[in-house]
């Protein structure tokens, strides 16, 4: 008769457990491990103009867009001399994508305070899109800028992913 002994079983329940996390790790990768979430979207996040003495960066939350999901823009004004905060301008923001049509966000000047301003948006599908900065001292446009972002397609989930989801939403939560 061979019993198991009360030291075994814990340490059993854990190969089992580091077996289970591993197969998940190589279907269902992590996002440290995704491609999308290594991929730059913004394909120049700051722009600068020395003639004005500015630097404007650009910054997405999410990092990579998700389609039809909100997207915050934000961005950073600051002097390109002494990398101070910009204040007492005002800026109208306009959205292009790959087929051309325009949007612009609420049709009015943005303040700028405290060198940040942001703005939400909905990216209605993937490829190109150029966001271009139109600033202001006052209401006396001088100077534009423009940042290109490729926003990637979304991949859908395979059914194998849709089983371990139970899984890997576990794992995460121990995490």
């Amino acid at each position: 008769m061979s019993l198991t002994s009360p030291v075994s079983a814990p340490s059993d329940f854990i190969k089992i457990l580091s077996i289970l996390f591993i197969i998940v790790l190589f279907i269902h990768p992590c996002q440290a491990f995704s491609s999308i979430a290594n991929m730059s979207v913004i394909k120049n996040n700051s722009w600068i103009s020395e003639q004005d003495n500015l630097n404007i960066s650009l910054r997405l939350e999410p990092q990579v867009p998700i389609i039809d999901q909100v997207t915050r823009l934000s961005f950073e004004v600051r002097n390109l001399n002494d990398s101070t905060l910009i204040n007492n301008l005002n800026t109208e923001v306009t959205l292009t994508d790959h087929d051309g049509p325009l949007y612009k966000f609420e049709n009015k000047l943005i303040p700028i305070s405290g060198g940040h301003f942001s703005v939400d948006y909905i990216f209605p599908d993937d490829g190109e899109h150029r966001i271009i900065l139109q600033l202001y001292k006052n209401i006396t446009p001088f100077t534009v800028s423009s940042f290109d972002l490729a926003i990637p397609h979304p991949t859908p989930s395979s059914e194998t992913e849709n089983l371990l989801n139970p899984f890997t939403d576990f794992f995460n939560s121990l995490f």
